[in-house]
């Protein structure tokens, strides 16, 4: 199967701390103006054993590759950011600057100039994440499936204590290998069904695409629910979309900005829970090796705001139930179809999100992170919510959907959505012959395709998270 990678709500790859705006000259030098920039924006994945195919710490290997650089930088391929202009802005934007761009190219066009290392601009340094809890997976896992392996094991919470993840990070063993993390947790009354799909499979933990249950599987059954139960699963939290009646907790890439969630916010953790961690292993440029990676948690007793990271999804995709809205079907040879579903901020799919937070149907529900969730034929997606006056708020827009970069988005100003307020979510696929994923070596015929857990099934999924006011 060709895998690529998968979502995460709260961080994105390949980013830097932000570096104050340099103005663009042909007279730049590596020392003085390119290296900083290029250490914030490429350096955290492209170091010597890192997830990057090659190294870009020194000037000699930043010369080597002006080419595939000068590409990256023109096709906006790199550094890996999905959001498009002019919708939000982001605290976690890795992407390049208008001025920083501008710099690069000109640098390279004008010869690479070195320049004099004494007149070299400090290096941003990221202060280290401050973990409380480090969290090691429980058995070394070498990757088996090339070149990308997803395999979830299980992790028991150690507190005995009602506590709340405040942040989350991960501490790769093989950086090399370890394409991005995520992270969910399970209730205690449902944990002996993930050790079940633990020891159903041989090895540590179990293969897992998209979601924290086994691959190509939906462990969901729906063939004899009523309208009347799918609306009391809703409402009471049992039944969260795409998630396998697992709780989203967040995601770690390589370089990712930083592990802390917004200030006074955090995820409740209860005694007995369970963690599942999902890992995609990429060896497409470093040989497999055995991998002990930690998950790495900031707790608190207590936080100002409990938050919630709340998936959203409509019940129709789902269940296939026409008078829920019917299927999300993406017909055969389609190279361009899309859905959307609209959601009232006070309707029952936030009843669970409202009832963790404590809040009315009449209490606003705040957005700090925008998360975007769809599969291999993916092209692409929007978030925005429809105020009741009319106006509308964008949230998210993905132009061209890359399933080997998904991320978070931090917004940098949260966004307040009334009960009468509606969250907007589209999305669009590409599913021509000439899109389809390989499967033993071999590309695979279009057919129609519609929600499903598996690798080349599709999902179109929203995650946010959100507070009370």
């Amino acid at each position: 199967m060709h895998r690529v990678t998968l979502p995460l709500l709260l961080l994105v790859a390949c980013g830097g701390e932000e570096t104050e705006p340099t103005a663009a000259t042909s007279e730049a030098t590596w020392h003085a103006d390119v290296a900083p920039v290029v250490a914030s924006r490429c350096g955290s994945c492209h170091q010597p054993d890192g997830i990057g195919p090659f190294p870009l710490t020194t000037y000699a290997e930043v010369v080597a590759m002006a080419g595939p650089v000068e590409h990256s930088i023109t096709s906006g391929s790199m550094p890996p950011w999905q959001g498009g202009d002019d919708c939000n802005e982001y605290s976690n934007d890795t992407s390049l600057r208008p001025d920083e761009k501008e710099l690069l190219l000109d640098w390279l066009a004008g010869g690479t100039p070195e320049g004099d290392a004494a007149s070299a601009a400090p290096l941003a340094e990221r202060p280290p994440f401050q973990a409380d809890l480090l969290l090691p997976l429980p058995e070394p896992y070498t990757p088996t499936r090339e070149p990308d392996d997803y395999r979830c094991q299980l992790v028991e919470w150690p507190l005995d204590e009602t506590a709340w993840i405040t942040g989350l990070a991960v501490e790769p063993d093989q950086q090399a290998i370890v394409h991005h993390t995520i992270v969910f947790a399970v209730a205690a009354e449902t944990a002996e069904q993930y050790r079940g799909y633990d020891a159903a499979e041989d090895g540590p933990g179990y293969t897992c695409f998209g979601g924290p249950f086994p691959a190509s599987e939906d462990h969901v059954d729906r063939s004899d629910w009523s309208i009347a139960d799918l609306q009391e699963a809703v409402a009471s939290g049992e039944f969260e979309p795409g998630l396998g009646g697992a709780r989203w907790l967040g995601a770690w890439v390589p370089g990712a900005p930083s592990g802390a969630f917004p200030e006074g916010t955090g995820l409740r953790m209860e005694p007995g829970e369970l963690l599942v961690v999902q890992m995609h292993y990429n060896t497409q440029s470093a040989v497999p090796v055995a991998d002990r990676s930690s998950v790495a948690v900031q707790v608190a007793d207590a936080v100002e705001r409990e938050a919630v990271a709340a998936p959203l999804a409509d019940l129709g995709w789902l269940t296939g139930i026409d008078l829920l809205g019917g299927p999300m079907t993406i017909p055969a040879g389609a190279d361009d179809v899309s859905h959307t579903f609209r959601a009232r901020a006070d309707s029952p799919y936030f009843d669970s999100a409202r009832d963790v937070l404590g809040l009315g149907s009449a209490d606003p529900l705040v957005i700090h992170n925008v998360g975007h969730h769809m599969h291999l034929l993916g092209k692409t997606g929007h978030q925005s919510v429809a105020h009741a006056d009319g106006s509308e708020t964008c949230l998210l827009d993905i132009p061209a959907w890359d399933f080997g970069w998904q991320g978070g988005f931090a917004l940098a100003e949260p966004v307040a959505m009334q009960p009468d307020d509606e969250l907007v979510l589209t999305c669009s696929w590409d599913n021509s012959q000439a899109n389809q994923p390989e499967v033993d070596g071999e590309q695979q015929p279009t057919r129609d395709v519609a929600w499903g857990e598996g690798s080349t099934d599709e999902m179109c999924l929203s995650t946010l998270y959100l507070t009370g006011p």
